[in-house]
């Protein structure tokens, strides 16, 4: 099947250049992944705590000009001398100790400074296009292009479902792990939305549970005109990042990769109820024949073998 990509071809897309360095209860069980080591307490001791974390940390340090030494991931003297002259400077104590107040006050005054902007103007008709394969969203007034942001997407094995969807809630006070703002998004598979994050660095590339994330000056900019009921299209392959191998389903399985398998079944006769991305009672049976029939042995699931029956 070919997966078209909606890109120059079919709009011209306008490029930007950004300056990038490297609730309520249904908020609480969202697909999208948490950073493990974020959140704990950041502060000076032997042996020196290190972790990817802190490199973000050292990175937000440099940008507002309090740190001047290496980004090596290790929360040494210098490290914390630059947090407590940030703290003083924000009118915070200034103790060298970096908890959750001191931390979202450095994700503020980085974002501020690095990504605030505005929209040529308040769009009138608004869409969202995001695009996979180039990690980017765009946001449209009509059918022209007024605005593009770097996100980063789900990881290989959990996928951004791609698709044509519309936002069906938003949140100011989503969890500290989102951001500052959520836009949730109607995808039958599970949670998914666009919203901010305390994960800066893996903007840009396939990192979340499936969810969009943004940087939350960009999710905060947007966030006036992306009102519920806009269009938001995810383009790409339903099998995730580019280049990544198609997972094994089984029953159970949800997601845009089960769409397309049984689509596929459908096209062949194997299945008669309609696709709906969800692994049940129907695609079991489909999957059964379909392997019995090929003189395929084993589990019953969709593995290389099954996916190159179907074409997939």
């Amino acid at each position: 099947m070919n997966y078209s990509r909606l890109g120059a071809a079919t709009f011209a897309f306008v490029f930007f250049c950004f300056a990038l360095t490297s609730t309520s209860e249904a908020l609480q069980n969202l697909a999208c992944p948490l950073n493990p080591e974020q959140g704990r307490v950041l502060f000076l001791k032997e042996p020196n705590i290190s972790g990817r974390d802190v490199a973000e940390l050292q990175e937000r340090l440099k940008a507002l000009g309090y740190y001047k030494g290496a980004i090596n991931s290790v929360y040494n003297d210098e490290t914390s001398r630059a947090v407590a002259s940030a703290q003083e400077n924000l009118d915070l104590h200034p103790n060298g100790t970096v908890d959750h107040v001191t931390l979202q006050a450095l994700v503020a005054a980085t974002d501020q400074k690095l990504f605030k902007s505005k929209m040529p103007a308040v769009p009138e008709k608004v869409s969202v296009i995001i695009d996979m394969d180039r990690l980017i969203l765009t946001i449209f007034d009509g059918t022209e292009p007024v605005r593009q942001y770097p996100v980063a997407m789900g990881k290989y094995e959990t996928p951004t479902p791609v698709g044509n969807w519309e936002i069906v809630s938003k949140s100011m006070n989503p969890p500290d792990a989102m951001g500052t703002r959520w836009l949730g998004l109607n995808i039958p598979y599970g949670n998914y939305g666009i919203h901010g994050t305390n994960v800066p660095g893996s903007i840009g590339s396939f990192a979340s549970h499936g969810c969009i994330r943004m940087h939350n000056a960009h999710v905060e900019e947007i966030f006036p005109s992306v009102t519920v009921g806009t269009a938001v299209t995810i383009v790409g392959t339903p099998f995730g990042a580019p280049g990544a191998p198609p997972s094994v389903l089984g029953l159970g399985s949800r997601g845009p990769d089960v769409l397309e398998v049984q689509r596929s079944l459908k096209r062949l006769g194997y299945l008669k109820w309609n696709p709906d991305g969800f692994w049940g009672e129907g695609t079991e049976k489909a999957v059964k024949k379909l392997r019995q029939d090929n003189g395929l042995k084993g589990m019953n699931v969709v593995d290389d073998e099954v996916y190159n029956l179907l074409g997939l």
